[in-house]
């Protein structure tokens, strides 16, 4: 019980942390559970969850990374994926928020994201994005699914059309 309310109380204070990102919301604005900041401190670091393919594409396995610490846990676990090779040098987010109330957390990556899926093969690809579903899901244990999207498009690849909130898929976890 302590833990499921220390868990919620984390969750609690990364949702006012909220996201940072460099982009606006549809109407042109900045949206409300969005701010932009710098890194704190170059030399500052942080320890978070990520959850990273095997050698095989068969499963994904999770490990604490050290990242430099920023005030947006988003941009904190993309730089972790980055950091243990579960997706390349170049992708971004350009804008995520977190709906408490419908406990969904939206994720807009830029298309060095997209480039990376068609990259892998179909086990590459379903790793690629379970590792940023699961990472993301884990991270924000309140959030129910997470939408994700590529220059605020569906996903769409030779394998599959990805328009539907995903959901973690804790099988895949070794």
């Amino acid at each position: 019980m302590k833990r499921r309310f220390f868990a919620l109380l984390c969750a609690l204070m990364l949702v006012l942390s909220a996201c940072s990102s460099k982009g606006t919301d549809a109407a042109g604005g900045s949206a409300d559970t969005q701010q932009d900041t710098e890194p704190l401190d170059p030399e500052e670091t942080q320890q978070v969850a990520v959850f990273v393919p095997d050698a095989q594409a068969e499963y994904l396995t999770g490990a604490y990374v050290t990242v430099p610490s920023r005030a947006s846990l988003p941009e904190m676990l993309i730089d972790g994926l980055i950091s243990q090779g579960a997706l390349p040098e170049g992708v971004e987010i350009i804008q995520c928020s977190f709906k408490f109330m419908d406990g969904r957390f939206e994720l807009d990556l830029n298309s060095d994201y997209l480039t990376a899926l068609e990259a892998g093969g179909s086990a590459g690809e379903a790793m690629t994005l379970y590792s940023v579903v699961n990472t993301f899901l884990f991270n924000y244990p309140t959030a129910e699914s997470l939408i994700l999207t590529v220059e605020g498009k569906s996903i769409e690849t030779e394998h599959g059309v990805y328009k539907d909130p995903f959901r973690e898929m804790q099988h895949l976890r070794q």
